[in-house]
């Protein structure tokens, strides 16, 4: 049924919380799993922005191999992407880029979330992916 699992990261504890589900739906289903980090644009009011993007995509590319390591010494097949770029317009363009079945993403919840239940994020990908979205409910963290 799912062949191809994206599963989108920011980079924080809340957002890999979720592998150990992504890992035993892709077991269950003997799906691949596409990681996505996306970074922000970074502003041109910067000195050096093109340096800046360069960095912080590196620095994607390492937390994404890290985690693609950990899932492939589990037995998966595990593909990574970093894009620059609107978080949910990039998740959206890349699950239709790789055909993807199924997007698997925790909720961020927060202020001006349009839902209670989703961060402003889940609740666009949601609700506008041609592909089938589970969003799990991330923990309320405390400052």
């Amino acid at each position: 049924m799912y062949k191809t699992i994206l599963v989108p990261l920011d980079g924080s504890e809340i957002a890999t919380s979720i592998l150990e589900q992504v890992g035993a739906l892709a077991r269950g289903y003997g799906a691949k799993l596409l990681l996505l980090t996306v970074g922000q644009p970074q502003s041109m009011g910067m000195s050096h922005p093109s340096d800046i993007q360069l960095t912080l995509t590196f620095q994607a590319e390492a937390y994404l191999e890290r985690i693609r390591a950990e899932l492939t010494a589990q037995g998966f097949a595990v593909t990574t992407t970093v894009r620059i770029g609107d978080p949910a317009d990039e998740i959206l363009e890349v699950a239709k880029q790789y055909k993807v079945d199924l997007i698997i993403m925790n909720s961020r919840g927060g202020e001006g979330a349009p839902s209670p239940f989703f961060g402003s994020v889940a609740a666009k990908v949601a609700g506008a992916s041609s592909a089938a979205a589970l969003v799990f409910h991330a923990p309320h963290v405390t400052a």
